[in-house]
């Protein structure tokens, strides 16, 4: 485990230290990982954010770091991994994730996913860390025993975020939160990044054999069971011969996929991209997104696309439906319903170009007015300041 700071003397208190009660507040971001997903990236942004507003910034992951991790190494952010293995218990990481909380005494632990929300809760209990705040960041957990065992450790915590007011209803409706310590924070979105460029379009157009004419479907994300890209296998044979499809990610399922594709006659019009780092020049060559998931918590790929101006066709699940307006900047179908996702999939190419470019554009004003960085930074440092007050701090 990498040293964070040290001479600091170890704490079970519930205040910060006094000589350091005028200092800048000390944040730990704790992570499950710091891999490719969604809620890796989302950790990254508000890291760099807080450093912008003169918070003292650490980021620890469970596990080795992976492609977030190191683009966080090379913007310059402290990361320690705890090194731990997946799906195994390590007592001893617990305990140096102990000992480095009493070390860097944070005055606030924020932790996101499930498997940091328990460490976070437990060994935040048991550091003494003033503030603990856990973050949901989808509307499954995966198991009724992780049910449970959040329910267990709810007490823990002194604010719950999640992502999504969908999202929050349905954890509320199964007494995973309390609506007490709630706070909704959406995710944000770099959308500068994610301007079209022409030049993209052209060459990942004919990167995968496709004309200028021809129409583009991309998904993006992991070929794991909550993409439940199945479902939109099944959905594509119904679209008109010139549609093709890409799909970046990589995952257990990608063999699988592969052999369905060719079983439904349309594997020579599916692309398996593989993982992407260049998602803007992507969306530039897209047409539109899909996303074909069972479930979310308010997913990037999805606000990406809208602030790429493309038009989007998803599931209704999670916060999807406060991201897509249907008919203004796409369209809805229920989950696990492949006859409805491609009704509504045909439906957008029916379109005229003209129609589809205004649905892009309106998703991507939608998103500037909700969902930047700034926006979602605001709304971070505004739970800081709020729980510190409470606390009888001044965190400026």
């Amino acid at each position: 485990m990498s040293q964070l700071a040290a001479g600091r003397p170890d704490v079970a208190g519930e205040a910060p230290p006094q000589e350091n009660s005028a200092a800048r507040p000390r944040i730990l971001l704790l992570s499950t990982s710091l891999g490719m997903g969604g809620a890796d990236r989302q950790i990254l942004y508000l890291a760099h954010a807080l450093i912008a507003q003169n918070y003292e910034v650490r980021l620890v992951c469970m596990t080795p770091p992976e492609e977030m991790g190191r683009q966080a190494l090379a913007g310059g952010l402290p990361i320690t991994s705890l090194e731990m293995q997946r799906g195994q218990a390590d007592w001893r990481s617990f305990q140096r994730f102990v000992t480095l909380l009493q070390t860097w005494q944070p005055h606030v632990l924020t932790s996101f996913m499930y498997h940091a929300n328990l460490l976070g809760r437990l060994a935040g209990k048991w550091a003494g860390v003033p503030l603990v705040i856990t973050s949901i960041r989808s509307e499954r957990n995966g198991s009724a025993a992780r049910d449970w065992l959040m329910r267990l450790t709810n007490w823990m915590d002194h604010s719950c975020t999640t992502n999504s007011q969908q999202v929050a209803d349905s954890l509320m409706s199964r007494g995973l939160l309390s609506k007490r310590k709630l706070r909704v924070i959406p995710n944000g979105v770099d959308i500068a990044a994610l301007a079209a460029s022409p030049a993209d379009r052209a060459r990942i157009r004919e990167e995968l054999g496709l004309g200028p004419t021809g129409f583009l479907w991309v998904a993006i994300g992991r070929l794991w069971e909550q993409k439940d890209y199945p479902t939109l296998l099944r959905a594509f044979p119904g679209l008109a011969p010139s549609a093709r499809l890409a799909i970046a990610g990589r995952g257990p399922l990608l063999d699988e996929l592969g052999r369905q594709a060719d079983q439904l006659g349309i594997g020579p019009r599916v692309t398996f991209l593989g993982v992407r780092r260049d998602i803007g020049a992507l969306l530039s060559a897209a047409d539109a997104l899909v996303l074909p998931s069972a479930w979310e918590g308010m997913p990037n790929v999805v606000m990406e696309a809208l602030a790429a101006a493309k038009p989007v066709v998803a599931t209704q699940v999670g916060g999807v439906a406060e991201l897509v307006q249907p008919g203004k900047s796409g369209f809805l179908a229920p989950a696990g319903d492949a006859e409805a996702l491609s009704r509504a999939m045909a439906e957008l190419m029916s379109l005229s170009d003209e129609q589809r470019q205004q649905m892009g554009l309106h998703g991507r004003n939608h998103i500037a007015a909700h969902y930047g960085l700034a926006t979602m930074a605001e709304r971070w440092s505004a739970l800081y300041r709020e729980l510190m007050s409470q606390k009888g701090w001044s965190p400026r």
